[in-house]
């Protein structure tokens, strides 16, 4: 059994494996890595393990919310991928793969990512045993709810530079700069293919919470 995970929702991309119940992670780095190096990466992930594309039987995708580029190109890699090898396809939410990583089973987390323009990300997740259950999905706030909606919060995880704006009781924990990970979405995946679950292709879009904003460049 070959399941594969493209996560590059953020500036820190991965692409992980599960080969034969061997789990295998590349990290990938650079502006342009999402374009350029998500099928290569992968490709060296198979052939590792005398592995062809054919043999993927399942995609797992991070769909954000994130940056707009990087979710575009990974969630058509993993449609592309998918089709060719007539694999199933499941699309997450990239901090559902958060929380899957970082909590212990029981415990609660609030994801909170700036999203400019005095607006706020904000998710709230339960990680269980058999994976992490949804309590608040991904929205935008405003920024200056940020206090309230952490004050019931025992994980928070949090851009490092809105760790300044909050003030902490005792038994909180904060977490910073963590970013989804290819394996984690892969976990996560088995247990939902195990249990029937996947995707139409065509259903996996990005988790767009925003209009996109272009900028003109002024000369």
């Amino acid at each position: 059994m070959v399941l594969v995970a493209f996560e590059s929702s953020t500036r820190s991309p991965s692409v992980a494996a599960l080969i034969d119940g061997e789990l295998l992670e590349a990290d990938l780095d650079g502006a342009n890595a999402h374009a350029s190096d998500l099928l290569p990466c992968l490709a060296q992930l198979l052939e590792s393990r005398d592995r062809s594309p054919k043999d993927i039987s399942a995609v797992a995708v991070g769909v954000g919310p994130g940056s707009y580029t990087g979710l575009r190109v990974g969630i058509a890699t993993a449609q592309g991928v998918a089709r060719a090898a007539d694999a199933s396809l499941v699309g997450i939410p990239s901090g559902e793969a958060i929380a899957h990583a970082e909590l212990s089973p029981g415990e609660r987390g609030d994801l909170i990512i700036d999203a400019r323009g005095g607006a706020l990300y904000h998710a709230r997740f339960e990680r269980t045993e058999g994976g992490v259950e949804t309590l608040v999905a991904p929205r935008v706030v405003p920024a200056d709810s940020l206090q309230a909606l952490i004050d019931d919060s025992a994980v928070i995880f949090l851009d490092e530079a809105l760790q300044r704006a909050v003030t902490t009781r005792g038994g909180q924990r904060i977490v910073t700069e963590r970013a989804p990970r290819a394996r984690a979405l892969l976990e996560l995946a088995v247990s939902r293919l195990e249990a029937g679950g996947h995707d139409d292709p065509s259903s996996v879009l990005p988790l767009y919470l925003r209009p996109f904003e272009g900028k003109i460049r002024k000369r």
